[in-house]
């Protein structure tokens, strides 16, 4: 998909969209709130988007003003989405309210922040959470959003991949890292739980890149060591290349790549050029650090609380030698990074403790 938004002077708003059938008429719902959604197509001849090759007839323009929404001047809350897929593609900034700021957290876990959904939607004009989902070319197209620049990412994405383009496009970067042992457990017992329910059909819309671990968790006893290990040791090759260290596959690997312990250092390097990474053991520190980037306070008083039954499967998988080697890298890799992050919070906590008695 790419899209454009051109002018929004109050009384109007202009702009382009050519969705991923470069034949297929463009289609914009119009979304204001305690109002029906209005969907409209594009109308408008676009000789210059139809140059690009995006679109066959560059028949992608449109118009939105007062003859289509009343009063439209004084509509803050009005977005703009593609139709097909519910990509948003437009939102009003408002000043004072929402941060002029781009900024992307690279969160692995299966489980993201929950709370981040609400408060970013209240900080950010834009938000894309999950952005695994998202193609390539939708990918760059939200990066390169130059019309606005308030804008909140978050999800399991490829950093190598689009480091380039987050730089060029002026965005703050961060990561949340977790325990490999426990996020493994959370993708276990949550794709075990999807797999027993009526949902099996939502998987590859809800968890990108984990749909080929549908069999294995079929049956999985989770509270069964000797079964566990039964599983591990007849894993399919498409199975072992889901399970193996995916944090170092989002650090370190470009698209293509098995993780493997050589990766480490260049996921390393990577999150050394992150302005924020944190640990999830260590959460407050990394809101309180996020909050001094950003301004603002945008994680609120969630605290990430891991379940016993989490724990104690996280604990059976650490016993088993075999998923040990599955997670090589990324063991290595957290270990890293979470003795750097320790590290760092304690001299900053040496150095508060130092003024405080110069004081």
């Amino acid at each position: 998909m790419f899209f454009s938004i051109d002018a929004d002077d109050g009384a109007a708003i202009r702009g382009w969209l050519a969705p991923d059938n470069p034949s297929a008429v463009p289609k914009i719902l119009v979304r204001r709130p305690g109002e029906e959604d209005i969907e409209i197509s594009a109308t408008i001849q676009r000789p210059d988007v139809r140059d690009l090759g995006v679109h066959a007839t560059g028949l992608v323009g449109f118009l939105i003003d007062d003859k289509m929404i009343q009063g439209l001047p004084g509509v803050e809350d009005i977005e703009l989405l593609e139709a097909d897929t519910g990509i948003l593609i437009y939102r009003r900034f408002k000043k004072g309210r929402h941060i002029e700021r781009k900024f992307f957290l690279f969160d692995g876990s299966i489980r993201p922040i929950e709370k981040l959904g609400g408060r970013s939607r209240n900080l950010f004009t834009l938000t894309y959470p999950s952005t695994e989902r998202y193609a390539f070319e939708t990918m760059l197209v939200l990066i390169n959003n130059s019309f606005n620049k308030s804008i909140f990412m978050s999800g399991r994405s490829s950093f190598p991949r689009y480091a380039h383009f987050l730089s060029n496009a002026k965005f703050t970067t961060a990561a949340l890292l977790s325990d490999p042992f426990e996020e493994l457990a959370q993708r276990l017992v949550i794709l075990s739980l999807i797999q027993k329910s009526d949902s099996t059909h939502m998987l590859p819309l809800l968890f990108t890149g984990l749909t080929a671990l549908t069999d294995f968790v079929r049956d999985l006893p989770l509270e069964d060591p000797k079964g566990i290990l039964a599983k591990f040791r007849n894993v399919t090759d498409e199975e072992r290349e889901a399970l193996i260290s995916p944090m170092t596959r989002m650090f370190g690997c470009i698209p293509g790549e098995t993780p493997e312990r050589r990766h480490v250092p260049a996921a390393l390097e990577n999150l050394a050029s992150m302005e924020l990474v944190g640990v999830r053991s260590r959460f407050r520190d990394f809101s309180a650090l996020l909050a001094g980037i950003l301004g603002h306070d945008l994680t609120g008083d969630y605290e990430p609380v891991v379940h016993p039954s989490i724990s104690a499967l996280a604990d059976r998988l650490s016993r088993i030698s075999l998923v040990a080697d599955l997670l090589e890298a990324d063991l290595a890799l957290y270990s890293f990074a979470e003795e750097s992050v320790v590290s760092a919070l304690s001299d900053d906590a040496d150095v508060v403790a130092r003024d405080t008695q110069t004081m």
